[in-house]
């Protein structure tokens, strides 16, 4: 499953509720640059990349963003709106 597909699922759960939500999909080898690069409010990483959690979640700490690990049953592009719930449920 691609990143980017997932990534715009939740772009498209926030239109669905009138939120402007941006998602930037990245290798897991870049996360730390882009962090410095960017402006994020939270750090999400795919199941499929669970070897790199560690390194992602020290990363994430970091930069004082909170982290989720996508549970594996909501990474579909069918489960966009629950993943925005589980981000703006950790956000809050």
């Amino acid at each position: 499953m691609s990143s980017s597909l997932i990534a715009e699922a939740i772009e498209d759960a926030g239109k669905k509720i009138g939120r402007e939500v941006s998602v930037k999909a990245t290798g897991t080898q870049h996360v730390a640059d882009d962090l410095n690069d960017g402006n994020f409010d939270i750090v999400l990483l795919a199941p499929q990349s669970i070897y790199a959690k560690d390194q992602v979640e020290k990363d994430a700490n970091a930069s004082n963003l909170p982290f989720i690990l996508i549970p594996r049953n909501l990474y579909n592009p069918f489960s966009g709106e629950k993943l925005l719930n589980l981000i703006l449920e950790k956000l809050n």
